[in-house]
């Protein structure tokens, strides 16, 4: 929007009508800022205050609402008077919490009906890095526009899924925090964001659907194209109840979202860290990737998990071949190791050449898809008995090296170490590896479930989308 109202504006940092301002300033939105309230300071961190919206002597094209609930009926009266094009309330205090507030959402919806779109209640808006809009409070949040969209009924779940992608590499085309959805929708936002030339990958936090079979076919249109990733709150008796109260939504049940996921593609994930997980693979793994995986660690232990948690999540561990199996053993230590797949290739701090040659020995393998690394790295981070081994870096490269020169995929282990205080300087190391690995197309989880739950509905994914085409 080329003009923005902030209607409940504030001159104290602690309240909404202040942070909004705040945050769209030290995000950068270049536009037009209106303060409005009649009970404000004259001026607003720089800019003039005015009593109503319809006093602003220019056009308005967006409003964000931050006054209590009982005062948005005659606001969102104003805006239409205005012209306005949008508003986003922030208010909460509407369905949510009983029949009063549905009567007053109610009464809000149709004063805009025909005549202005409507973002919430209950919300904490739009991130949109190329209009320069920011949720609240997220003035930290990257200005720069990447491919993923999500769209979140809870403002606080967009806000930390923005940070955390973003400290994944990912970056975001657009984010909307829907809240009660009370006008704009889940529909409208997919509907939208599958026309979207900039969104790669959609993601969605859901606690309720307004529109069943709308929904249905929007995902279902999507298939193949666009990855739609959804988290549905609510499918435990308990989640419901909590659900009920947040948005005031309908919960629904878990075999009909679980239906709704095999007949449209749609992908579902139990909780936060699956989602991100299941966005960052799509992002970074190639399309139409297959199931087959040779998983390569350090200790005999490393692949007997593997094993268990690859076969459990439906990924294939095919047996190397004799050729692959000789060519290793040539080149590995004769005891400690493993060339069957998973490979253990004994000491975890290979040099960087023999890593590079056993790894284009499995690139060369025609049985596989992707090659998942499990730890070594982080193995040569950490180094042996204290001593950090400088060869990691090097490792490092020839991953980043021979990712460029396949079309397998390369998955890599990354252990998240930012809680342990004794390993601050590891942790740094190691975030400094993800940007690199990011930026290569290299997917990676911190751990390997998370690492094989992520990459197996990628390839489900792909699968499905076949069989539909046919």
């Amino acid at each position: 929007p080329k003009s923005v109202a902030v209607i409940g504006a504030s001159g104290e940092p602690g309240r909404p009508g202040y942070q909004f301002i705040r945050a769209l300033l030290e995000f950068g939105y270049r536009g037009r800022l209106y303060p409005v309230n009649p009970e404000a300071p004259e001026e607003i961190l720089g800019f003039r205050t005015y009593r109503n919206v319809r006093d602003v002597p220019d056009a308005v094209d967006f409003a964000f609402i931050t006054v209590p609930a009982p005062a948005v009926p005659a606001v969102i009266g104003d805006c239409v008077a205005k012209g306005v094009a949008g508003v986003e309330i922030f208010t909460s205090g509407f369905r949510e919490v009983g029949e009063e507030g549905r009567k007053l959402e109610r009464e809000i919806v149709g004063l805009a009906k025909g005549k202005l779109r409507i973002i919430g209640p209950n919300c904490f808006g739009v991130y949109c890095p190329r209009g320069g809009l920011t949720l609240l409070p997220g003035a930290r949040l990257s200005s720069e526009s990447g491919d993923v969209a999500f769209i979140s009924q809870s403002g606080g779940l967009a806000l930390y899924f923005a940070w955390a992608a973003t400290g994944c590499g990912l970056r975001f085309s657009k984010a909307v925090s829907y809240g009660n959805a009370a006008d704009l929708n889940e529909s409208d936002f997919l509907e939208y964001l599958g026309d979207d030339e900039e969104t790669r990958v959609i993601a969605a936090y859901i606690e309720g659907v307004r529109d069943g079979s709308r929904f249905f076919r929007l995902a279902r249109s999507l298939l193949g194209k666009k990855p739609v990733i959804v988290w549905k709150g609510g499918l435990s008796e308990t989640s419901s109840r909590a659900v009920s109260s947040h948005t005031g939504s309908l919960a629904g049940e878990k075999a009909v979202w679980q239906a709704f996921s095999r007949q449209t593609g749609a992908v579902l994930v139990n909780d936060f860290e699956e989602l991100l997980d299941a966005v960052l693979f799509f992002r970074q793994c190639r399309r139409n990737i297959g199931r087959r995986v040779a998983v390569v660690g350090g200790g005999g232990a490393v692949g007997v998990a593997a094993g268990d948690v690859c076969e459990r999540v439906g990924l294939v561990v095919p047996v190397a071949p004799a050729g692959v199996q000789e060519q290793l053993r040539r080149m590995l230590p004769p005891v400690g190791t493993s060339t069957r797949n998973p490979f253990d290739v004994g000491a975890p701090v290979l040099p960087a050449p023999l890593f590079r040659r056993a790894l284009e020995v499995l690139l060369g393998w025609d049985g596989i898809d992707a090659v998942i690394i499990d730890r070594i790295y982080l193995y040569g981070l950490e180094g042996l008995n204290g001593v950090p081994d400088r060869g990691c870096e090097e490792r490092l490269e020839v991953l980043l090296d021979l990712q460029t020169k396949t079309a397998k995929q390369f998955v890599v282990v990354l252990e998240d170490l930012s809680t342990a205080a004794d390993k601050i300087e590891v942790e740094v190391e190691r975030r400094s590896a993800q940007q690199k690995l990011f930026a290569s197309g290299i997917a990676f989880a911190p751990s390997l479930t998370r690492a094989a739950v992520a990459l197996a509905r990628v390839c489900g994914y792909y699968e499905q989308a076949r069989e539909i085409a046919l």
